[in-house]
Formats: C-alpha cells, sequence, structure tokens
C-alpha cells in the first residue's frame, strides 16, 4: 500500500536540495524514485523506500561499500527498510530482544532473497547489519553505515530520533518506536527493483 512521498530537507549527509547552483560544476541531489511503499513478508509487514543520494552521501556509500566502481555508485540506491513491531523497541526485555532478533533474522532472509534474484540479472544489491552497520555480502570499507542517522536525513518527514541515553532511537511517522529499521543498497533501477521485490513477495510461502 503506497504512502504519500516524503518532502526532501537537507541534511549533513547530503542535500536533498538544488545545490547546482553553488559551485561551478552541477552537483548531483537526493531524489525519491520510490515513495515509501507497504507489503508483507514473513508474516511481517514491510515498509521500503528507494532513494538516489546526492554527490555528498555517494561517499559515505563509498566508504562503507569500497569495492563499487565509480559507474555503479553513480547508480545506487539506497533503500530504507522497516518493519512494523508488536514492542516498544526502546525497551530492552527478553520478549523485545526476541522480537528484535526475528526482525533481523527477517530483514537478512528477505535482503538476500532480493540480491541473489539481482544477481541473476546482473545487478548488485546488499545490505547492511543494522547491529554492526557492516554489509552482510561485501568487503567491509572503513566506515560503517549509520542506519537512524542517515534514513533521518533521507526521510525527515516519515521519520525522527529520539536519543535514549547513548543510543539513537529512530521514530516512524504511524508505528513510532514500535519499528525495525535497515538498509538495503542495489545499483538496479528503480522499476526493476520493484518488480523484484513484488516477486520475492508473491513468492513468499506466508504470503496470503
Amino acid at each position: 500500500m503506497p504512502i504519500p512521498e516524503p518532502a526532501t530537507s537537507p541534511d549533513r549527509l547530503g542535500s536533498t536540495k538544488d545545490s547546482s547552483t553553488a559551485g561551478k560544476k552541477s552537483k548531483k541531489v537526493t531524489s525519491c524514485p520510490i515513495s515509501p511503499t507497504r507489503c508483507q513478508y514473513g508474516g511481517s509487514t514491510f515498509e521500503y523506500a528507494a532513494f538516489s543520494p546526492s554527490t555528498r552521501f555517494l561517499k559515505e556509500v563509498q566508504a562503507v561499500f569500497p569495492r563499487l566502481s565509480r559507474q555503479q555508485l553513480n547508480t545506487v540506491l539506497i533503500v530504507p527498510v522497516f518493519q512494523q513491531c508488536e514492542n516498544d523497541m526502546v525497551g530492552i526485555t527478553p520478549e523485545i530482544n526476541r522480537e528484535r532478533d526475528v526482525k533481523l533474522e527477517l530483514f537478512i532472509e528477505w535482503g538476500n532473497k532480493v540480491a541473489d534474484r539481482l544477481a541473476q540479472v546482473g545487478m548488485w544489491g546488499d545490505m547492511t547489519d543494522p547491529a554492526s552497520g557492516y554489509p552482510v555480502r561485501s568487503e567491509p570499507g572503513p566506515s560503517t553505515y549509520p542506519d537512524v542517522q542517515a534514513t533521518h536525513s533521507l526521510m525527515p518527514s516519515m521519520v525522527d530520533v529520539q536519543n535514549v541515553g547513548c543510543c539513537h532511537i529512530l521514530l516512524h511517522r504511524d508505528w513510532k518506536s514500535h519499528v525495525y529499521p535497515a538498509t538495503f543498497f542495489t545499483t538496479a533501477p528503480a522499476d526493476i527493483l520493484q518488480k523484484i521485490i513484488a516477486e520475492i513477495i508473491n513468492n513468499d510461502s506466508s504470503h496470503a
């Protein structure tokens, strides 16, 4: 079920406003080719969107995935992925930890299926581990991917950030802190990515 495309705003990882007049060279700005879309996978409610990141943001991506070529970087999409949770993910209890583990396993399973299908058509896909920030399938780089800060910078009208002690918690517009965030990355065009995700969802044995 699609929901309205988020508004754009500047951020530390790359502005979504047109900065082409700021210097002599035109710089790529962040755009949103896939607005937030919900689906069911593994009995869990997923929501994903896709962003073509700004030139500045791409430097962050390159530090996480150093093996990507310049051509691949120019086509990369960042795909924030959310799962709705029964529990408030701010808490730390055995029940919450169990749900967190289940959501992580579901994301990795979903992401591997999408990445494997992309590879079959000659395109790259990977995800970062939400717990560590390191790539799941690729050789790691000198930096980790900051899921919370990066997702907030990409879609500030859809999510907020809450400081809990020394941690930053992502708050979803609808689900608040009952959410498990993660991020997928791909060089596939947006339409191909959408078709492959739809294929994965339709082939999911738990999908009604």
